[in-house]
């Protein structure tokens, strides 16, 4: 599993629910990381593709977190952050290690 991205994730999911614009509040953190955990739990019981099942829970609310005006989308918003926000987090590591 790609540990550094997972933590890219962790990082910047943490970041947007400690924003002043997070309308649920820096709460919302502890609702993903037990997502997460218990997403992980689920993906080893029944055979799933852990790192898939851990880079969606962490980002399976990141539309509301970042702004509450797509909480009522935020599956749709979602999915193209969450798309955007893995992009970038590659391409700053493909730049941060001389484009390897």
């Amino acid at each position: 599993m790609r540990e550094d991205i997972i933590r890219s994730l962790k990082s910047e999911v943490k970041a947007r629910c400690e924003s002043p614009n997070n309308f649920f509040g820096e709460g919302i953190y502890y609702h993903v990381e037990a997502v997460v955990k218990n997403s992980v739990f689920l993906a080893e019981k029944y055979g799933g593709d852990i790192e898939i099942v851990t880079i969606a829970a962490w980002l399976h609310d990141i539309a509301s977190i970042t702004d509450y005006k797509y909480d009522e989308e935020h599956h749709i918003y979602g999915a193209q952050m969450a798309g955007l926000v893995l992009s970038c987090i590659c391409e700053t590591r493909a730049y941060n290690s001389g484009g390897n």
